[in-house]
C-alpha cells in the first residue's frame, strides 16, 4: 500500500530540510501539485492514500528539489504581484523584491496616458506583463538576449491577455533607433561573478547570465545607464533594481550620465533595492 498524505509530507519534509528553509511548505506545494489539488486539500484528508503513480511522481520531484531545483521550476508557476506566471529554467525565478520596482514604476505611469515603456532583460516577462495589466493604456516593449526567455514571456503575455512588443536584443541593441520611451525599467543581473552567494541555496540552478554580468556586478547596470539617454525622452525616467550594496555606485553612474532627481527605495528587508532617476536634456534647467 502506498503512503498516506500526512506521512508522505513528513517524509518529504525530512528530506527537503537539507536544502530549504521552507521544507514543509515545499513538501506541501509539491504534493498538492502532484494531486492537482489546492494545499487545503492536504489538511482536509491527511489519511488519504496516494496512488502509486502519484507517490512515485512525488518522490521524483522531492529528489529534484534536493539537487537543488527551485520549487518554481518544479511547479512550473510562480506568483508575482498577485498574478500567476509560468516559469522554466531558462529564466530567473521572479522575486518578491522585484515587486518594489513594479510599484515604483506604476507611480510614474498615469493611468489615462498611453506611455511608452521598455523592460530591459525581461526574462519570463513578469515586469512588462504586470505593468501592462495594471496600466492597460501603456505601450509596453521588452527585450531579452535569450530567445527562450522571449518565448516564455510571450506565453505568459498570452495567458494574461496583454499585447507587448518583444525584441530579442542585448539590452538596447536591436531596438528601433527612432523609438523613444518615457520610462525604462530593468532588473538586470547584478551579482559579482566571484561572489559566494552564487553558490548558495537554489541559485546554482538558475541561469548564470541572469544573475551575474561580470567581475564587479555593475557591468549590466552601467550598460543600461550609459545607453539610456539615447532611448529616453527628455524628462523620461529610469527605474533599476540593484544589489543592496550598489546604491552609491548606481547613483554615481546616474549622475555621471546627466540624470537628476535620483532616489533609492528600500525593500521589505529595509535594504536599498531600487533606484529611480530622471533624464533631462539640460540638467542646469531640470526644475
Amino acid at each position: 500500500m502506498s503512503e498516506q498524505i500526512d506521512s508522505a509530507i513528513r517524509w518529504a519534509r525530512s528530506r527537503i530540510e537539507a536544502c530549504s528553509d521552507t521544507a514543509r511548505l515545499d513538501a506541501e506545494l509539491l504534493l498538492a501539485h502532484c494531486l492537482g489539488k489546492p494545499r487545503s486539500y492536504l489538511y482536509s484528508r491527511p489519511e488519504e492514500h496516494l496512488s502509486n503513480a502519484c507517490w512515485q511522481h512525488y518522490q521524483q520531484l522531492v529528489e529534484r528539489r534536493l539537487e537543488p531545483t527551485p520549487i518554481a521550476y518544479l511547479l512550473g508557476t510562480r506568483e508575482f504581484y498577485s498574478l500567476q506566471f509560468n516559469t522554466r529554467a531558462q529564466a530567473l525565478v521572479p522575486r518578491p523584491e522585484t515587486e518594489l520596482l513594479v510599484e515604483q514604476a506604476l507611480q510614474l505611469i498615469a493611468p489615462q496616458h498611453p506611455m511608452r515603456i521598455c523592460d530591459l532583460g525581461t526574462g519570463s516577462g513578469v515586469i512588462a506583463i504586470t505593468l501592462k495589466t495594471e496600466r492597460p493604456l501603456a505601450q509596453l516593449y521588452a527585450t531579452d538576449i535569450d530567445p527562450a526567455c522571449i518565448d516564455l514571456a510571450r506565453e505568459n503575455a498570452l495567458q494574461h491577455g496583454v499585447a507587448i512588443e518583444w525584441f530579442e536584443s542585448d539590452w538596447y541593441r536591436n531596438l528601433p533607433e527612432a523609438l523613444r520611451f518615457e520610462l525604462i525599467v530593468s532588473n538586470p543581473p547584478y551579482i559579482a561573478a566571484n561572489h559566494p552567494f552564487l553558490g548558495q541555496g537554489d541559485l546554482p540552478a538558475e541561469p548564470r547570465l541572469a544573475l551575474s554580468p561580470g567581475d564587479t556586478g555593475l557591468e549590466a547596470l552601467q550598460q543600461i545607464i550609459n545607453g539610456a539617454h539615447r532611448h529616453l525622452v527628455d524628462r523620461g525616467y529610469l527605474v533599476l533594481e540593484h544589489g543592496y550594496d550598489q546604491q552609491a555606485a548606481v547613483a554615481e553612474l546616474l549622475t555621471a550620465n546627466g540624470f537628476v532627481d535620483i532616489r533609492c527605495e528600500f525593500d521589505l528587508n529595509d535594504l536599498p533595492r531600487t533606484s529611480i532617476a530622471k533624464r533631462v536634456e539640460n540638467p542646469d534647467y531640470a526644475a
